[in-house]
This record gives structure tokens, sequence and C-alpha cells, in this order.
């Protein structure tokens, strides 16, 4: 590991240097770069799984971040920008998670006895409820849980989310309820800084009373369902998302992702040794895990399946001006994971189409050591397709909102 390292180019926002990482495969007049010692290269990171995670960011704007859930070492984390090289994608912009931001619900209204495994909700490409439109893709209805999660069905979460916020029974006030909803986000490591040692992560934004009744005034359940599905007010790091696909794999706690590993002269801050354990419930980790695979076996992310190794993950889409954004988290193997991954490309289209091809290969690069003939194939593809990005400015999210 060290000898790879050696020969990693390395870009860190540390004593004032620019924040971002590449491999030894940097782009051209891309990135500015800066050689790392054998001595400063205590790193985490895998040269090889950074190179790979490089290349398939050819041509694109976004992120690939890998981390090694057991530990919380980061394993790779490339951010490119077509735009604004000045932005870490990673760690500092904040986007809506889209659909990935359901593992997360359904852990939460689980947990909170909201949702029973049984619970089914109809959907027909979506729904209306009084003026307001919320769409989806065809599938059957109505489903379960497990299979709204391998579905990714947009009017299950909407619906279950609006009714927790608009029950008086269990909370008394919409203001308690979505409070309630805010404290396992956070606990998730969502809506907050997770304490990376890179600098400029961004908190990322989980709603509270406070901020709703700042932002919409008169609000309930209804008016603001979009955040069941990912969308609306919920903004998240990649970085928060990959942490957020570990401590699922870990059923349920996570280690604070850091980059540096310990030496005799500079040891490990103790904190990143620390599992911080999360608010959910043994069965809701046991559902959201199971989601996951159906997902991956017959689900949205049905393309990526493979008899290698156990693949669980989450697409996502997050809607925006011009193409939408393509997502996905996950890990694998299902029960013993190694790695967990997000992926985020800007304007990249449906988390199935692009986001889940990537994480696929760094997940198979990591796992078996290197890429099959055919997957090397399709990292090459996937390294020549170019994606028109939409010159929106993407926030960039450094004070806690």
């Amino acid at each position: 590991m060290k000898s790879q390292l050696k020969t990693a180019i390395v870009m860190i926002g540390i004593f004032g240097v620019h924040a971002q990482l590449a491999s030894a495969h940097p782009f051209q007049n891309e990135v500015r770069t800066a050689a790392v010692s054998q001595e400063d290269s205590a790193l985490t990171i895998d040269a090889s799984l950074q190179q790979l995670a490089t290349r398939l960011m050819r041509n694109k704007q976004g992120s690939i971040i890998a981390i090694e859930p057991a530990t919380g070492r980061i394993l790779a984390l490339v951010s490119h920008d077509r735009v604004d090289a000045g932005v870490n994608r990673a760690i500092s912009a904040v986007y809506s998670p889209g659909s990935t931001f359901k593992v997360a619900q359904a852990m939460e209204l689980l947990s909170e006895g909201m949702l029973t495994p049984e619970k089914t909700y109809p959907c027909n490409k979506g729904f209306y409820f009084n003026r307001i439109h919320i769409g989806c893709h065809v599938h059957h209805s109505p489903l379960s849980l497990v299979q709204a999660i391998g579905q990714s069905c947009n009017s299950y979460f909407c619906k279950a989310f609006q009714e927790m916020i608009d029950n008086r029974r269990a909370y008394v006030t919409k203001y308690r309820a979505v409070n309630r909803w805010a404290q396992y986000m956070h606990s998730f490591g969502l809506g907050r800084r997770l304490g990376v040692d890179l600098p400029n992560e961004a908190s990322g934004i989980i709603p509270d009373s406070a901020s709703l009744n700042a932002h919409h005034g008169n609000w309930n359940g209804t008016t603001i369902m979009w955040v069941g599905m990912g969308q609306g007010e919920v903004k998240t790091t990649s970085l928060q998302l990959c942490n957020l696909a570990a401590l699922i794999a870990n059923r349920g706690y996570y280690y604070i992702p850091h980059i540096h590993d310990s030496t005799a002269s500079h040891p490990l801050d103790p904190k990143y040794r620390i599992p911080q354990k999360v608010l959910v419930t043994p069965e809701a980790i046991h559902l959201v895990v199971e989601g996951m695979r159906v997902c991956v076996v017959n689900g949205t992310a049905s393309s990526i399946n493979t008899p290698a190794f156990a693949i669980c993950g989450k697409t996502g889409t997050a809607e925006n001006e011009g193409a939408d954004h393509s997502i996905f988290i996950g890990f694998a193997p299902m029960n013993h994971p190694k790695i967990a991954v997000s992926v985020y490309v800007e304007n990249g289209g449906f988390g199935a189409d692009l986001a889940a091809p990537l994480a696929s290969l760094i997940m198979e690069q990591h796992i078996t050591g290197k890429l099959s003939v055919a997957s090397e194939k399709k990292a090459a593809r996937w390294e020549n397709k170019t994606v028109k990005v939409t010159p929106v400015e993407v926030p960039v999210n450094f004070d806690d909102l």
C-alpha cells in the first residue's frame, strides 16, 4: 500500500493547499497537482481505486467516494469540476440527494413506529393531492416497504412522511414531529459536518421547525411532502451519502470518515476510532438492507446485479435545471461489507443509467482486486462518455444552516 501511495498524486486542502484528490492519472490541464513524498504519504487512499474513479469521472462533473465501512477509511475521493475547479464537489458542494434519501426515511419511519413492513401505499405513476402532483415511474402497485425501496416509489415515501408530520396523536404538533424527524437525520450524519480530516466540509441542510417557519410561514405535511423523496429543503454532500451507505453496511453505526492513516509521528485522532451509533432499530436496518438488495436484484439498479458478490444499493435522480443529476449509493458484499460507495454525476440523468454502473466498477475493483475483461471495456466506455453540464451554480455550504 505504501508503494502505491508513493506514486499517488494528491491534492488536499491542508495548510492552504487546494482541496481535491486526483490519481496518478490526472486530467490534462484540469487539476493542479502536488506530489506526495513517502514520508507524507500516510493516507488511506487506495491508489488503484483512486485511479479508476478518476478515469470514470473524466468529462463529467461531480464526485466518486469510497469508504471502508469497518474503519471509516476513505479509499477513494475524486471531485471533478468542469466549471469551477475551486470547488471540491465531494465535500463542499451540497445537493438534493434524490431517492437515495429514501433509505434514511425508511430507517426513521420504521424506528419511530410510523411504518410497518407490511404497510402499503397505492401508486399510479404518482398521485394527486388537492392541487399537488407527485410523479413516479411505472411499477407494480401497491408496494410494501422493501419493494418500495427496491422500486424507488415516490408515492410511498411522500405519503409516509406526510402522515408522520401530520400525526397529532403521536407528536401533538407538527413542530415536534419534524424536529423528531430531524433528530434522526442528524444522527445519520446528515445536516451537519461529519468531521472529516479535510477542510471546507459543508454541513448540508436538514430542515427543522425553525427553518420551515422562517422559509414557509404556514406549512404542514402536505406542503413539504417532497422532503420524503429527497427533494425540497433537504441538501446533502456526497460524503454524507457515502457515509449513509457505510452506516447501513455496518447495521447501525459508522466511523467518522478520514483520509489520514496513523503514523508514529502523527497518530490518528482517537475520534476516528470511536463507532458513532445512530438512532435506528435492528429491524429497521434489516429491512432497509433487504430493500437495497432488492433494488439491485430486481429493482431500479438491476443492471448492475452480479453473481460475483452481493451488492446492496439505492439509485437516485435529483430534479434539476437541465438534465437531472444521477446518483447512487451502495455497499458490498451484503453480509460482509468491504466497501461503501457514493457516485454523484451532475446532469447525468437517471441514477440507474450512469451513477450505478460507475459504482459497480469501483466495487468490483476493490473486492476482486481487478476488473474483468468485460468490466474493463465498460470502464473505457464510461471514461469516454461526456456529460454536458448545465451552467447552474451548485450551492457551497460552509455554515450550519
